[in-house]
């Protein structure tokens, strides 16, 4: 408790010492400044008492005040010691103390607010670093499930599709069709929810991705998917145009070549049954951006799915091939904007798709 009161008494002194100081110092420099103007405003006392105000409150402003209307009143005959009150009036002294009472006012509010702003500030700071904290090891413990959850799902799944392989190829003689198409489906949906499980994955590893953008030739990434896609090309005899030249981007290429291998994959896999399947791969400048477009002439769908095309688990609206998880677009969109580019299709039913995605162009040697 003395400790208290020695802390107490200490800031007390401080306050009102400022303001006695202030007070003073405005007085002092009122009479220094008599020799060159006639009359010295009393806006020097008003800054001596908004000073006090902003450092000790509105209480050692009233000090300044009461103790700058005390130096008036006791030299109330003497103007040239005060500010003038005896050659102007008592009128002079009154307008002065409301005038500083209300601006000491003001201040002090103002202090107020601004140190309720800091503490405001600091505040959220430590609280947003403390939900970081928690959403990162939320994270962290998520992740570690999902890689746990991804193990332990894998084997059972092999394992079901292994008996069903095993169950059609040791017994199928001893099923009637309808046995082995539920045997033969049992493994496909084992397949496909094994391919599912590492699709999220590669989608959970891109969203946690930090990597370095560099120059990539986009010419380059275009002959590489052309060779991997070159025994299905041949297959739907497709006929696919290529411009002659292509700018470079700045990105990641494995990332880049991905992207583009998603688009042309689902254009050789969404064609037209009864016409013969054109794409094309063009690149074109805009705003400092290089979009690389696929165009085909396939199935096309519905302008109404344009927004959420590239959404986890949606899939092109196809009857015929359900074979995807939904998550390949999805990965297109998610390392596209961490290149810093971003993604969009046009498509009309029964006319055909353009899928296509931007990247920063590097321009000369950059």
């Amino acid at each position: 408790m003395r400790d208290l009161f020695k802390i107490g008494v200490s800031r007390a002194a401080l306050k009102y010492g400022l303001a006695i100081a202030m007070t003073c110092a405005a007085w002092t420099i009122d009479l220094l400044l008599q020799n060159s103007f006639n009359e010295i405003s009393s806006g020097l006392f008003i800054v001596a008492a908004m000073i006090s105000a902003w450092y000790g409150g509105l209480s050692s402003a009233l000090v300044s005040v009461a103790l700058t209307i005390g130096i008036n009143i006791a030299f109330f005959n003497h103007p040239h010691l005060s500010l003038a009150v005896g050659l102007h009036g008592p009128e002079r002294l009154i307008v002065f103390s409301l005038a500083s009472l209300l601006v000491s006012a003001l201040t002090a509010r103002m202090r107020a607010s601004s140190r309720s702003l800091i503490e405001l500030n600091h505040d959220l700071e430590e609280r947003v670093q403390a939900r970081t904290a928690a959403l990162e090891e939320s994270n962290r413990q998520l992740e570690a499930f999902c890689y746990t959850l991804a193990h332990d799902l894998r084997a059972p799944l092999r394992s079901i599709q292994g008996f069903s392989q095993l169950l059609v190829a040791e017994h199928g003689n001893d099923l009637d069709p309808g046995g082995r198409d539920f045997a033969q489906r049992i493994g496909n949906s084992a397949e496909r929810m094994g391919r599912l499980i590492l699709d999220l994955l590669a989608y959970t590893d891109l969203s946690r991705a930090n990597l370095k953008l560099q120059r990539v030739s986009l010419e380059r990434v275009v002959q590489r998917v052309l060779q991997k896609f070159g025994s299905e090309i041949a297959t739907r005899q497709a006929e696919v145009s290529v411009d002659p030249a292509f700018p470079d981007v700045r990105g990641n290429s494995a990332w880049v070549e991905r992207a583009l291998s998603n688009m042309l994959d689902n254009a050789l896999k969404f064609g037209q049954p009864d016409r013969d399947l054109r794409i094309a791969i063009r690149a074109e400048i805009r705003n400092r951006f290089v979009r690389i477009r696929v165009d085909d002439n396939g199935i096309g769908f519905d302008p109404k799915r344009h927004p959420y095309i590239f959404d986890v688990f949606v899939r092109l609206p196809v009857v015929e091939d359900q074979s995807g998880t939904g998550i390949g677009l999805a990965m297109v969109k998610k390392s596209v904007e961490k290149m810093g580019g971003q993604v969009g299709v046009e498509s009309e039913p029964g006319i055909g798709s353009r899928f296509w995605f931007e990247l920063p162009v590097v321009e000369g040697g950059d």
